[in-house]
């Protein structure tokens, strides 16, 4: 798959995400596509403040137990405008203030996480955007362990790094890299009106 192409649609789609929900446009167009090859993340994967949308080439992070290792070094690989994906445990942080600092400090877009969020204050202020399973004060130790680069699985939805990864206030849609250079072009030629500038728009036809 040619990822420069991959990445020029993950920045297309970016820019036409304000006002939009073109995660439930994306969910359809995959259509019956079951876990873990693509489509939405469930319910419980929130973003952390909205009015955060974001697109970008999937980076992938193992942590090995609580341990933060992981992280760390998929940042240090992260190149602009991807989205850290993190498959860690429900009980411990997986992000914090450092983190996301480190995040913005490489230009990553956003992060997705199977696991909580701390420094929420901190994050919010920073703009950072952040969907994940929930919130706590705890994290584990930054030691090296876990694995980056190979397919994750999040709430049964499989990643695997350079997939397309699509957040709004709806939630998170992993698009294959296979799939996403034939529904991206198709959707932005045929883009919703935006919330930002028009009052409504046509019904969906589901639900």
């Amino acid at each position: 798959m040619d990822s420069p192409a991959l990445a020029a649609l993950a920045e297309a789609l970016h820019r036409a995400l304000p006002g939009r929900d073109l995660t439930c446009d994306l969910s359809d167009a995959l259509g019956q596509a079951e876990p873990p090859q693509a489509g939405a993340l469930p319910p419980g994967f929130r973003p952390l403040h909205a009015g955060r949308p974001f697109a970008g080439l999937a980076v992938t992070a193992q942590p090995q137990d609580t341990e933060l290792g992981a992280v760390y070094a998929a940042l240090e690989q992260a190149p602009a405008g991807s989205v850290l994906v993190v498959a860690g445990a429900a009980t411990h942080a997986f992000w914090g203030e450092r983190t996301t600092r480190a995040a913005q400090a490489r230009g990553v877009r956003a992060a997705v996480l199977a696991g909580a969020c701390r420094d929420v204050n901190a994050v919010r202020h920073l703009g950072f955007p952040v969907v994940c399973t929930g919130v706590t004060p705890g994290a584990g130790p930054r030691r090296a362990g876990g694995v980056i680069q190979l397919p994750v699985t999040l709430g049964g939805v499989g990643v695997r790094p350079g997939d397309l990864v699509v957040g709004d206030d709806s939630g998170v849609v992993v698009v294959p890299a296979a799939r996403a250079l034939q529904l991206v072009p198709a959707l932005l030629r045929d883009l919703p009106p935006a919330f930002l500038s028009a009052p409504s728009r046509p019904d969906r036809s589901s639900p």
